[in-house]
């Protein structure tokens, strides 16, 4: 089944994004914290876009371009593990870093919200998130999504080391080491249509 999406926010449209928008965003800027260097958008060559496009628009998944009103592109947001019986999936979002504490992830996020439980019917909508990302948390809660229990997912990002970088002590209890691997602590959370607002 193909998903068709084309909504309008306040501040944000997102639609089904093509392959020319996400090649502009070969042009977003890295992150200044080095935490974060793992959403910073890697600098594709053309035929590695067309295959990570065609990764993130594969059966069960959607890639949703987010543009602000003069139509540059300044993020996406995804579903995948769509489920149409049960009718849910899990969601993600990044967002152009220079474009980050201006409201475009919460607009666009809440046009994806009226869409998808108004629109689509569907039941619950769920997403997870660091721990350490308090400003992401604050968003989503504000956003309605609740918390539902904790997870550990693999923390990829040789940009740091949170364990020995005094930058990183007040979150240095969120990591663990396993073997050669880093985990990091996160919050798998949902939204539904008993709490969607």
């Amino acid at each position: 089944m193909k998903f068709e999406i084309d909504e309008i926010g306040n501040i944000t449209k997102i639609h089904n994004m093509t392959i020319a928008e996400a090649k502009q965003m070969r042009k977003f800027a890295p992150h200044e914290d080095k935490l974060y260097a793992d959403f910073n958008f890697p600098n594709y060559s053309d035929e590695e876009m067309i295959s990570w496009y065609k990764i993130k628009t594969e059966k069960g998944k959607l890639l949703i371009g987010i543009k602000d009103m003069q139509d540059n592109v300044i993020g996406y947001m995804t579903l995948r593990k769509i489920n149409i019986f049960f009718k849910t999936s899990e969601m993600g979002i990044i967002i152009n870093p220079s474009k980050i504490n201006m409201g475009y992830g919460t607009d666009a996020i809440n046009s994806l919200k009226r869409w998808y439980f108004e629109k689509l019917k569907f039941k619950k909508l769920y997403l997870t998130v660091a721990f350490y990302n308090e400003r992401a948390l604050a968003v989503y809660k504000k956003i309605g999504f609740i918390p539902k229990h904790f997870l550990y997912e693999r923390f990829i990002n040789d940009e740091v080391d949170v364990f020995s970088d005094k930058n990183y002590e007040a979150i240095k209890k969120y990591f663990k080491k396993s073997f050669n691997n880093i985990y990091i602590k996160c919050i798998k959370m949902e939204l539904s249509t008993k709490n969607c607002g």
